[in-house]
Protein backbone atom coordinates (compact mmCIF):
# COMPACT_ATOMS: atom_id res chain seq x y z
CA UNK A 1 0.00 0.00 0.00
CA UNK A 2 3.04 2.11 1.11
CA UNK A 3 4.53 1.67 -2.68
CA UNK A 4 0.86 2.25 -4.26
CA UNK A 5 0.76 5.57 -2.46
CA UNK A 6 3.83 6.68 -3.64
CA UNK A 7 3.32 5.15 -7.67
CA UNK A 8 -0.39 6.78 -7.66
CA UNK A 9 0.53 10.06 -6.71
CA UNK A 10 3.43 10.04 -9.07
CA UNK A 11 0.85 9.02 -12.17
CA UNK A 12 -1.60 12.28 -11.23
CA UNK A 13 0.34 14.33 -13.46
CA UNK A 14 0.28 12.52 -16.79
CA UNK A 15 -3.02 10.69 -15.73
CA UNK A 16 -7.04 12.10 -16.42
CA UNK A 17 -8.36 12.49 -12.81
CA UNK A 18 -11.06 10.12 -13.34
CA UNK A 19 -9.39 7.38 -14.22
CA UNK A 20 -6.73 7.63 -10.92
CA UNK A 21 -9.45 8.31 -9.35
CA UNK A 22 -11.33 4.53 -9.53
CA UNK A 23 -7.61 3.44 -8.64
CA UNK A 24 -7.55 5.53 -5.29
CA UNK A 25 -10.27 4.40 -4.75
CA UNK A 26 -9.75 0.84 -5.19
CA UNK A 27 -6.64 0.73 -2.84
CA UNK A 28 -8.85 2.95 -0.33
CA UNK A 29 -11.52 -0.02 -0.20
CA UNK A 30 -8.49 -2.24 0.49
CA UNK A 31 -7.25 -0.43 3.13
CA UNK A 32 -10.79 -0.11 4.77
CA UNK A 33 -11.00 -3.97 4.55
CA UNK A 34 -7.73 -4.46 6.14
CA UNK A 35 -8.61 -2.32 9.29
CA UNK A 36 -11.00 -4.80 9.84
CA UNK A 37 -8.45 -7.18 9.91
CA UNK A 38 -5.96 -8.06 12.87
CA UNK A 39 -3.28 -5.58 13.31
CA UNK A 40 -0.70 -4.55 15.24
CA UNK A 41 -0.67 -0.99 16.55
CA UNK A 42 2.17 -0.62 14.20
CA UNK A 43 0.68 -2.17 11.40
CA UNK A 44 -2.77 -0.49 12.31
CA UNK A 45 -1.26 3.05 12.17
CA UNK A 46 0.83 2.79 9.06
CA UNK A 47 -3.06 1.31 7.38
CA UNK A 48 -4.18 4.77 8.92
CA UNK A 49 -1.03 6.82 7.16
CA UNK A 50 -1.99 5.22 3.81
CA UNK A 51 -5.68 6.30 4.03
CA UNK A 52 -4.55 9.48 5.06
CA UNK A 53 -2.49 10.18 1.67
CA UNK A 54 -4.95 8.11 -0.58
CA UNK A 55 -8.00 10.87 0.68
CA UNK A 56 -6.01 13.83 0.09
CA UNK A 57 -5.00 12.21 -3.73
CA UNK A 58 -8.61 11.70 -3.92
CA UNK A 59 -9.63 14.82 -2.75
CA UNK A 60 -7.31 16.61 -5.62
CA UNK A 61 -8.37 14.44 -8.37
CA UNK A 62 -12.15 15.53 -7.47
CA UNK A 63 -11.31 19.39 -7.12
CA UNK A 64 -9.94 18.94 -10.72
CA UNK A 65 -13.35 17.17 -11.87
CA UNK A 66 -14.70 20.22 -10.19
CA UNK A 67 -16.89 17.61 -7.57
CA UNK A 68 -16.43 20.26 -4.72
CA UNK A 69 -18.60 18.28 -2.24
CA UNK A 70 -17.21 15.20 -3.02
CA UNK A 71 -13.61 16.32 -2.29
CA UNK A 72 -14.43 18.40 0.82
CA UNK A 73 -15.59 14.75 2.31
CA UNK A 74 -11.82 13.21 1.41
CA UNK A 75 -10.07 16.48 2.53
CA UNK A 76 -11.88 16.14 6.23
CA UNK A 77 -11.10 12.52 6.02
CA UNK A 78 -7.40 12.99 5.21
CA UNK A 79 -7.35 15.59 7.75
CA UNK A 80 -8.94 13.49 10.55
CA UNK A 81 -6.31 10.97 9.91
CA UNK A 82 -3.62 12.81 9.80
CA UNK A 83 -4.68 14.26 13.18
CA UNK A 84 -4.96 10.60 14.69
CA UNK A 85 -1.50 9.58 13.35
CA UNK A 86 0.38 12.88 13.74
CA UNK A 87 1.32 13.38 10.16
CA UNK A 88 1.74 17.00 10.19
CA UNK A 89 2.76 16.97 6.57
CA UNK A 90 -0.52 15.22 5.45
CA UNK A 91 -2.20 17.90 7.62
CA UNK A 92 -0.41 20.74 6.02
CA UNK A 93 -0.60 18.82 2.47
CA UNK A 94 -4.76 19.54 3.03
CA UNK A 95 -4.51 22.90 3.98
CA UNK A 96 -1.95 23.55 0.70
CA UNK A 97 -4.48 21.63 -1.20
CA UNK A 98 -7.48 23.87 -0.31
CA UNK A 99 -5.26 27.01 -0.89
CA UNK A 100 -4.91 26.15 -4.07
CA UNK A 101 -8.32 25.16 -5.08
CA UNK A 102 -9.43 28.58 -3.60
CA UNK A 103 -6.63 30.25 -5.91
CA UNK A 104 -8.35 28.73 -8.73
CA UNK A 105 -11.52 29.72 -7.58
CA UNK A 106 -10.43 33.53 -7.43
CA UNK A 107 -10.80 33.82 -3.76
CA UNK A 108 -7.23 35.09 -3.65
CA UNK A 109 -7.15 37.01 -0.06
CA UNK A 110 -8.83 33.18 1.44
CA UNK A 111 -6.05 31.60 -0.24
CA UNK A 112 -3.00 33.81 1.25
CA UNK A 113 -4.49 33.12 4.56
CA UNK A 114 -4.75 29.11 3.86
CA UNK A 115 -1.19 29.01 2.08
CA UNK A 116 -0.05 30.78 5.18
CA UNK A 117 -1.65 28.30 8.06
CA UNK A 118 -0.57 25.70 5.60
CA UNK A 119 3.06 26.65 6.53
CA UNK A 120 2.19 27.14 10.08
CA UNK A 121 1.25 23.75 10.62
CA UNK A 122 3.83 21.90 7.80
CA UNK A 123 7.48 20.58 9.13
CA UNK A 124 10.16 23.79 8.25
CA UNK A 125 11.52 22.88 4.86
CA UNK A 126 8.90 19.89 4.19
CA UNK A 127 7.65 19.60 0.58
CA UNK A 128 4.46 20.84 1.86
CA UNK A 129 5.77 23.77 3.46
CA UNK A 130 7.67 24.89 0.43
CA UNK A 131 4.70 24.25 -2.23
CA UNK A 132 2.52 26.72 0.34
CA UNK A 133 5.02 28.99 -0.02
CA UNK A 134 4.49 29.23 -3.73
CA UNK A 135 1.07 29.33 -3.30
CA UNK A 136 1.18 32.21 -0.85
CA UNK A 137 3.49 33.97 -3.50
CA UNK A 138 0.55 33.14 -6.16
CA UNK A 139 -1.65 34.35 -4.19
CA UNK A 140 -0.49 37.77 -3.56
CA UNK A 141 0.58 38.64 -7.36
CA UNK A 142 -3.08 38.06 -8.45
CA UNK A 143 -4.32 40.65 -5.50
CA UNK A 144 -0.94 43.03 -7.02
CA UNK A 145 0.29 42.79 -3.73
CA UNK A 146 4.02 43.21 -5.59
CA UNK A 147 6.07 43.44 -1.92
CA UNK A 148 4.37 40.70 -0.29
CA UNK A 149 4.50 38.37 -3.25
CA UNK A 150 8.08 39.23 -3.63
CA UNK A 151 8.76 38.26 -0.35
CA UNK A 152 7.27 34.79 -0.41
CA UNK A 153 9.48 34.35 -3.45
CA UNK A 154 12.50 35.10 -2.22
CA UNK A 155 11.65 32.78 0.87
CA UNK A 156 10.76 29.65 -2.05
CA UNK A 157 14.10 29.90 -3.70
CA UNK A 158 16.17 30.19 -0.13
CA UNK A 159 14.05 26.68 0.34
CA UNK A 160 14.47 25.57 -3.25
CA UNK A 161 18.16 26.49 -3.60
CA UNK A 162 19.83 24.06 -1.62
CA UNK A 163 17.65 20.80 -2.65
CA UNK A 164 18.73 17.93 -4.47
CA UNK A 165 16.78 16.96 -8.02
CA UNK A 166 14.22 14.15 -6.09
CA UNK A 167 14.30 10.63 -7.55
CA UNK A 168 10.74 10.83 -8.67
CA UNK A 169 10.15 14.28 -9.64
CA UNK A 170 6.22 13.93 -10.91
CA UNK A 171 5.64 13.05 -7.09
CA UNK A 172 2.77 15.07 -5.96
CA UNK A 173 3.65 15.58 -3.03
CA UNK A 174 7.56 15.77 -3.30
CA UNK A 175 8.52 18.85 -4.17
CA UNK A 176 10.69 18.98 -7.22
CA UNK A 177 12.87 22.12 -7.15
CA UNK A 178 12.46 22.60 -11.21
CA UNK A 179 8.90 23.87 -10.45
CA UNK A 180 10.20 27.00 -8.16
CA UNK A 181 10.88 28.43 -12.23
CA UNK A 182 7.60 27.77 -13.06
CA UNK A 183 6.15 29.31 -10.10
CA UNK A 184 8.33 32.31 -10.62
CA UNK A 185 7.54 32.80 -14.39
CA UNK A 186 3.47 32.55 -13.40
CA UNK A 187 3.96 34.81 -10.34
CA UNK A 188 5.95 37.24 -12.08
CA UNK A 189 3.70 37.42 -14.80
CA UNK A 190 0.90 38.93 -12.87
CA UNK A 191 2.58 40.80 -11.49
CA UNK A 192 3.54 42.41 -15.04
CA UNK A 193 7.03 42.35 -14.61
CA UNK A 194 9.04 41.55 -17.83
CA UNK A 195 11.40 39.55 -15.33
CA UNK A 196 8.76 36.33 -15.51
CA UNK A 197 10.09 36.12 -19.41
CA UNK A 198 13.77 34.72 -18.59
CA UNK A 199 12.17 32.45 -15.99
CA UNK A 200 9.44 31.09 -18.73
CA UNK A 201 12.55 30.35 -20.99
CA UNK A 202 14.28 28.65 -18.93
CA UNK A 203 11.50 26.45 -17.58
CA UNK A 204 10.76 25.75 -21.54
CA UNK A 205 14.20 24.81 -21.88
CA UNK A 206 14.30 22.52 -19.45
CA UNK A 207 10.52 20.70 -20.90
CA UNK A 208 12.79 20.45 -24.18
CA UNK A 209 15.91 18.94 -22.78
CA UNK A 210 16.86 15.64 -23.35
CA UNK A 211 19.29 15.77 -20.47
CA UNK A 212 17.01 14.52 -17.53
CA UNK A 213 14.94 11.60 -19.41
CA UNK A 214 12.63 12.70 -22.52
CA UNK A 215 10.83 15.95 -23.40
CA UNK A 216 8.16 16.53 -21.35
Amino acid sequence: LEVAVDDLATAYPGTAPGDLLARVRTHLDYVGHLMDARATLTQRRRLLVAGGWLSLLAATCLIDLHRDSASAAYLKTAQTLAGETGQAEIAAWCLETQAWQVLTAGDYRRAAAIAQAAQHAAPRGGSAFIQATAQESRAWARLGAAAQSRAALARLEKLVSPLPKPDRPEHHYRYDPAKSDAYAATTLAWLGDPAAEPYARQVLARLESTADGPPR
